[in-house]
């Protein structure tokens, strides 16, 4: 566990980095684009629409959403704001039929990097630096690194994910005479171990794909040395198939050489496979980051060790997590963009974030939020690294490359039919194939890497 004064020392990182934002952000949007906020606050009655996503990372979000929202109605009692909780698999669909109609939420939620960028070039959502002044914004943690485009920030960051911790059960370790292994060697060895006894080292599902992602970029961070060499992969001015972008998929073939994972991987989905976790029938398992403490909670603190992925890389991110931020946006047909710029910086008031934590557990985007006075040993060491986390790969591809390449090639080499060189390769050949279909795609990319 982080005490602290490591969190000091990573919060004076952190806070060179929050301010070398906060200049940034102020420089992008000092050019006058904040004209709108300045639109009369209207008095009539308003009704905003927001469609969300987070209770299935972050329980309690309900809760405190429409706390938030009841408190809001006090200040303004004009304003009566809807809330629409989206299932996963609802939640990028539902928003592309409203965007194709060009009607439906006034807030949306989107995760970051790619996920909140798209919906900017494609004219969806407006840029909440239009409305939100450049000193609010340069609060909100991953805004500049992940939302940015152009001098503007798309999507306000609402709560952090911290990407993606590693469980793991020091009492099914020790039943086997092993430790908790933090490096690769170790991890596989441990593997080796623990399958001939029949337990599973890790547990995983990856039926519908989104662990792959996850798996690529908490082992695919550990060899590149920034977001922007991902980028240009996806620009082909590096390729995937290079070493920083291609070793990772043979740490994942040896993951199931080595018989790391439950033999039924493949026909799981994650949420699925943690319970063998939770059940002391597998050792390890990957857990979202907003959920940890309650995975925690379920088998006992004393029990339990979070970490990042075990460190097989030599890159700066190698042995840490990655940090993200889920995010809001104001949609481009809302009728009240400035009253829901206004909702937005309502529940990054301190008792608002205080509330988050509160009936969350979970981290709010926020650098006001008090680190310092959270007293759960679990959730202090957890926000602690994230504040010095490294990027999220998976928000700096298309997309299609996440679904037609990684999701796919992921579920293959896990089931031992692709070896990581062949997944390399395809991965490669999908993103050349995208660069000579969308073109759009390849001038948005060029001015995001700016």
């Amino acid at each position: 566990m982080k005490r602290i004064g490591a969190f000091m020392k990573r919060r004076g990182i952190a806070g060179a980095i929050i301010c070398a934002s906060a200049i940034l952000i102020s420089s992008l949007t000092s050019t006058g684009a904040i004209a709108a906020s300045k639109a009369a606050f209207p008095t009539g009655p308003v009704k905003l629409v927001m469609w969300w996503w987070g209770e299935q990372e972050a329980p309690g979000a309900k809760v405190w959403l429409a706390e938030t929202i009841k408190a809001y109605k006090v200040k303004h009692p004009n304003v009566t704001i809807q809330t629409v909780l989206q299932t996963t698999d609802g939640l990028i669909p539902a928003f592309a039929a409203a965007a194709a109609a060009k009607k439906g939420p006034d807030l949306q939620y989107f995760w970051g990097g790619i996920y909140a960028q798209q919906p900017g070039w494609d004219g969806q959502i407006a840029a909440v630096s239009d409305y939100i002044p450049a000193k609010e914004l340069a609060h909100y943690i991953n805004a500049n690194t992940e939302e940015a485009f152009q001098g503007k920030i798309w999507t306000a960051p609402w709560y952090v994910n911290p990407s993606f911790p590693v469980v793991a059960r020091k009492d099914v370790f020790r039943k086997y005479g092993l430790t908790v292994p933090t490096t690769w060697s170790a991890l596989l060895k441990s593997c080796d171990v623990l399958s001939a006894k029949g337990v599973t080292t890790f547990a995983g599902g990856i039926k519908d794909g989104w662990f792959g992602g996850w798996l690529y970029s908490m082992l695919g961070s550990q060899s590149v040395t920034s977001s922007k060499d991902v980028i240009a992969a996806v620009l082909g001015t590096q390729k995937f198939t290079d070493p920083i972008h291609a070793a990772w998929w043979t740490r994942l073939e040896e993951t199931q050489k080595h018989h790391c994972w439950n033999a039924d991987i493949n026909s799981l989905e994650l949420y699925q496979a943690q319970q063998l976790w939770v059940s002391g029938k597998a050792a390890m398992t990957v857990v979202a980051g907003p959920d940890t403490p309650n995975f925690v909670a379920k088998v006992g603190a004393s029990k339990v060790v979070v970490m990042p992925m075990p460190k097989w890389g030599t890159g700066p991110f190698a042995g840490k997590l990655g940090t993200t931020s889920q995010t809001i946006g104001i949609t481009k047909w809302s009728k009240y963009p400035q009253v829901a710029a206004d909702f937005l910086m309502f529940s990054h008031e301190s008792a608002q974030l205080d509330n988050w934590f509160a009936k969350t557990g979970s981290m709010p985007a926020d650098d006001r939020f008090n680190v310092a006075g959270v007293a759960d040993p679990v959730k202090k060491a957890l926000f602690t690294k994230v504040l010095s986390g490294g990027p999220y790969l998976e928000n700096f591809i298309p997309a299609q490359l996440d679904t037609d390449a990684v999701f796919a090639n992921a579920q293959l080499v896990l089931k031992g039919t692709r070896t990581g060189a062949q997944a390399a390769a395809n991965m490669q050949s999908v993103m050349e194939r995208l660069r000579k279909t969308d073109r759009n795609l390849l001038k948005n990319f060029t001015a995001w890497a700016k």
